[in-house]
């Protein structure tokens, strides 16, 4: 794009840091007249040199789409897809909605017209016989005047039902509002892209993305420039990347008490000396969305510049939804109780080990989540790495909580199973009275209790080795601390595990108190790190042409905000680096997602670097085999060996390896480096520590150059393309890979 500003006309920033100097990103985003991104007018298309884009053939038209808004296209494509259709998105909608009412109807019924002291004296059945007293008649218990007398829980349950309603009006419209944009996108993806309703069910959104891409040979859909597979997402996850960036440099770190309800891991803070620990509950997300990321970028999609200026009108925002949100609290906390209660109560009776389940906390989500990650692909890791996480912390087994669960169960169990057996003799047997309750009352309970404490007790045969537990953890959260490495059997990593791997109840409870927790976090303490909060949109923006302002490592950025343990062909000042590596593994994440992406040069410098490393300790391995089969090992041992050592994927033979996965590592490593950065991080360290000077990031461009293989290239001709043995100079191809990585050392 062309600049706006005139000739000799000097940019300065009017928002000044005390405790820093000017930024350069803080003057770019700051400037008087922010740059255009998309043209008002669409039916204006670029100057006539642009206007034809490559790939036209003659006598074809180039159409023209008019799209007011990109983000919310996007946005609305994505949502489409995993929607799965119209009559998908239509039949959710209907269900939503009665949800909505059926809730209202619930919290209504329920706390104004069930007279709840009235049933616990109600008696029925035997009780009532044996009592003289008439057969219950339930209609007895509803309540013809609910609202008299009017008290303070009557006028909760009913701002409760006022709010829920206006919630359920609200997204009644919106769907309305909604419906024009998403027929326009059904037509979109039938008429351009020719995906049919019935075809969305099984593509790929890669796919899907690299349909929009090709798309643009014929249609442009940007008036700036043709849009890639990165720009797409980056527009699709502007605002998330932003809290993504915040959660993992520590913006968000607050300095609050150890016992408070869902706080998570400690951060080192620079606040008077205190600890600071990252908290994220679903409502301080809600509002930090709503106050910050809602409101600061303009029509033009760039920052807007009173926000950055006036740090006091954010705070004041920011206090007066902690004001709103305590004065609302005893009513907004109806809500989740009764959806919680329906939503698990058929579960937990069902299956009662369901208490003792584990998930991921919101806060976790926002940890692990990496840049450009969009959310149907992260909830796949996520779901993916629940076994090998509830496997992990079972390597911490409690003998004595054992030994007690194991009686309770046994005894529970045992006194469950007597009572069926009498209730096979006779169904009557059950309904007499004990301390009195039927005996089919005390069954239910016994038989909970068993399973529930038959659920703690640990496998006896079990081999204790959390380190080999934890690696295949990282197989799919890609998350290792640098405080966690070598101490993964001990109670500080396994008390941080716990914190962001929950048990279900504890993380339901917590959400319940994080209601009444967020407006005092909103009005005495997210304020005091607002000052933080806009030092890093400032310095961690960056503009693009055709997508405008973005949170700077979604740019993968490798000369800005790159690390050398990572990988990465430069490496920059600490401030600017991302935590653990987040930003290196996020690059291989999207190159591994959308293959069609090809990234700039710093990136393929980084992926050869990593593919030369691997190429270089799979000859060290392989130079090691040779040797052991040289000191009297047979050939057919040696073969054994050498096919340990090498990755599970690689399949040596006549000199040709393929379907190359970076994924894969040697299985001698598996334990300790499950990934191809963590196994990187560690040799650079390890070589640090023995003196080494040899570093693989100094290869030369040329040479980098020839590793990077064309992505035009087709799959069967790089499968069928004779490459030599790894020992022999092995050239790789498909370069995809998904990181991990350790936390970035100092």
């Amino acid at each position: 794009m062309m600049s706006f500003l005139p000739k000799g006309k000097t940019t300065q920033t009017a928002f000044k840091w005390p405790w820093r100097g000017e930024s350069q990103l803080s003057a770019h985003l700051l400037i008087d007249i922010p740059p255009e991104i998309e043209l008002s007018d669409y039916r204006r298309l670029p100057s006539p040199g642009n206007e034809s884009p490559s790939g036209l053939l003659h006598g074809e038209d180039f159409k023209e789409e008019v799209i007011p808004d990109l983000d919310i296209f996007f946005e609305r494509l994505y949502e489409y897809f995993c929607a799965k259709g119209l009559r998908c998105i239509i039949t959710k909608w209907i269900i939503e909605i009665l949800n909505v009412t059926f809730m209202v109807c619930c919290i209504g019924f329920f706390f104004l017209f069930v007279d709840w002291p009235a049933l616990g004296d109600l008696k029925c059945g035997v009780e009532a016989l044996e009592s003289g007293a008439k057969p219950c008649d339930l209609m007895k218990l509803i309540k013809y005047h609910p609202l008299d007398p009017f008290t303070f829980t009557k006028f909760i349950t009913i701002g409760s039902m006022v709010i829920l309603s206006t919630y359920g009006i609200i997204n009644f419209v919106k769907f309305f509002v909604k419906l024009r944009s998403t027929l326009k996108v059904r037509d979109f993806y039938c008429n351009s892209l020719k995906v049919t309703d019935l075809e969305i069910q099984t593509i790929s959104w890669p796919r899907v993305v690299e349909k929009v891409v090709l798309l643009q040979k014929s249609q442009r859909l940007c008036v700036v420039k043709d849009l890639t597979e990165h720009d797409i997402i980056m527009r699709i996850m502007r605002k998330q990347n932003y809290l993504i960036g915040m959660v993992n440099k520590g913006i968000i770190a607050l300095p609050i008490p150890s016992w408070l309800p869902g706080v998570g891991p400690t951060v080192s803070s620079r606040m008077h000396g205190k600890k600071s620990y990252l908290m994220l509950p679903k409502a301080l997300e809600w509002t930090l969305n709503w106050c910050i990321f809602q409101t600061m970028f303009d029509r033009k999609f760039c920052v807007r510049k009173d926000i950055l200026t006036s740090p006091s009108l954010l705070k004041k925002r920011l206090v007066f939804m902690g004001i709103a949100m305590f004065l609302l609290s005893p009513c907004l906390v109806i809500f989740p109780l009764v959806y919680l209660f329906l939503r698990y109560a058929e579960e937990f009776y069902n299956h009662p080990s369901t208490a003792s389940s584990r998930k991921w906390s919101n806060l976790s989500k926002w940890i692990l989540r990496e840049y450009n990650e969009v959310d149907h692909f992260f909830k796949h890791r996520l779901n993916n790495s629940s076994v090998n996480s509830l496997n992990y912390l079972k390597q911490f087994p409690t003998p004595l909580v054992s030994i007690i669960a194991k009686f309770i169960s046994f005894v529970s169990g045992g006194l469950a199973g007597i009572l069926l057996i009498l209730g096979f003799l006779g169904e009557s047997i059950l309904e007499g009275h004990v301390f009195g309750r039927n005996l089919l009352w005390y069954t239910i309970v016994f038989g909970t209790i068993a399973t529930v404490s038959r659920n703690v007790v640990v496998d006896e045969l079990q081999v204790i080795d959390p380190e080999g537990a934890m690696s295949f953890v990282l197989q799919q959260t890609h998350y290792m601390p640098k405080r966690w490495r070598g101490k993964e059997g001990s109670e500080l990593v396994r008390r941080d595990f716990e914190s962001l791997f929950q048990y279900t109840i504890t993380m339901l409870l917590e959400e319940m108190a994080s209601i009444f927790i967020t407006p005092y976090l909103l009005i005495f303490v997210v304020p005091k790190r607002v000052d933080d909060i806009l030092c890093f949109i400032s310095d961690f923006t960056v503009y693009v042409d055709g997508v405008g302002d973005v949170c700077s490592l979604s740019m993968f950025d490798l000369r800005r905000h790159g690390n050398r343990n990572y990988g990465s062909p430069h490496n920059a000042v600490k401030s600017m680096r991302s935590s653990q590596g987040k930003m290196e593994k996020s690059l291989l994440s999207f190159q591994s997602t959308y293959t069609s992406w090809e990234p700039n040069a710093d990136g393929k410098k980084f992926i050869c670097n990593l593919q030369k490393f691997k190429e270089k300790q799979i000859r060290q391995h392989t130079f090691q085999t040779t040797e052991s089969s040289q000191l009297g090992l047979s050939s057919r041992g040696q073969t054994a060996v050498f096919h340990r050592l090498l990755p599970r994927n690689i399949y040596p033979g006549n000199g040709v390896i393929f379907n190359f996965d970076p994924l894969g590592l040697l299985d001698t490593d598996q334990r300790t480096c499950p990934y191809i950065l963590d196994w990187y991080y560690t040799h650079q360290h390890t070589n640090r520590e023995a003196g080494s000077s040899s570093h693989l990031n100094e290869a030369s461009p040329e040479q980098q150059e020839e590793i990077w293989p064309p992505l035009s290239k087709p799959l069967t001709e790089i499968e069928g393309h004779h490459l030599q043995a790894p020992w022999q100079g092995t050239k790789f191809y498909q370069p995809s890979m998904v990181g991990s990585g350790l936390e970035a050392a100092g």
